[in-house]
């Protein structure tokens, strides 16, 4: 087999380059999205986690997303300089602190759910609503199996 040939037949069947292909496109978009109401993709997860688990450290938000402390900081960091979250004091730590939302966080976000469910309803728009719905289960089982 030409090398040409096999190089092809495995990037069509391969799962990781389609969906890094799918993620690439859709951080471009997503940064778009949220450029528009002041965010960056990567102050995106924070902000989702802390409307949901509010009171959160650092530390957790770093173990939770694999990612460095200094990264996790600097997302931080720009919520709190937008007013959007608040570090306050750990009652367990004297050098940790726990991150909330603040009522600004709150009021952003219901905006920030229709900026994230017209940026998903894109992505999924080449699909019938059973394709989607089934690829968004297999993209579930297949997270949760790792």
């Amino acid at each position: 087999m030409d090398i040409k040939h096999e190089a092809r037949q495995t990037r069509e069947t391969s799962a990781g380059w389609y969906i890094q292909r799918l993620a690439a496109r859709l951080d471009t978009t997503m940064a778009q999205a949220l450029d528009e109401i002041g965010l960056t993709l990567p102050q995106l997860p924070i902000l989702m986690t802390a409307l949901e688990h509010d009171g959160l450290t650092q530390a957790d938000y770093a173990n939770r997303f694999r990612k460095p402390p200094y990264a996790i900081s600097r997302a931080i960091d720009g919520l709190v300089e937008a007013g959007l979250l608040e570090r306050r004091p750990d009652k367990n730590s004297r050098r940790a602190h726990n991150i909330y939302v603040t009522q600004a966080g709150r009021t952003l976000a219901p905006k920030l759910f229709a900026r994230i469910a017209d940026v998903n309803a894109g992505m999924l728009s080449p699909l019938e609503p059973a394709e989607a719905q089934m690829l968004l289960s297999l993209l579930t089982k297949t997270l949760n199996a790792t």
